[in-house]
């Protein structure tokens, strides 16, 4: 049994309102894992009073980050993005390293601190890339309407 052919020139690359709403998607996941951290949090650490300082914020960051961490290197896909049909695939292999798919958060990070500006990038870029995928050496493509599509 071969290798699936995850080569990104199989695909043509996701555009950018099909990012967003999976992004979009994503954040509602997200936004229901923060409230669960954070009842938790209140119930037991606070004895119900607010929640606050640098600690929470990055834990709650670093929440975002392993969410995207585990399902880009797992799957190639979030929950928004199988929803959308899209994935992200890395340019020299089949599963995407730990080490593209920290890249690939970070820069995004950047990117929103930018107002977004790594992301709108892809309207000018030749081949439609994000800061994140040139960074990282990955592509977010568009899987058609064959979400199994893997070559």
């Amino acid at each position: 049994m071969s290798e699936p052919d995850n080569r990104s020139e199989n695909y043509s690359h996701a555009r950018l309102l099909r990012r967003l709403a999976a992004m979009f998607y994503d954040s509602l996941l997200i936004i229901a894992i923060w409230m669960i951290t954070t009842s938790i949090i209140v119930y037991t650490l606070t004895d119900g009073d607010a929640v606050t300082g640098l600690a929470y914020q990055l834990l709650l960051y670093l929440e975002v980050f392993f969410f995207y961490l585990l399902f880009w290197r797992v799957k190639g896909q979030s929950l928004g993005m199988q929803v959308w049909k899209i994935r992200l695939l890395s340019n020299t292999s089949a599963q995407l390293s730990y080490k593209e798919c920290s890249i690939r958060f970070l820069v995004a990070t950047l990117s929103c601190i930018c107002f977004g500006l790594g992301f709108l990038w892809m309207l000018w870029d030749k081949d439609g890339l994000t800061w994140q995928d040139r960074l990282s050496g990955t592509r977010v493509v568009f899987l058609g309407k064959d979400t199994q599509k893997r070559d």
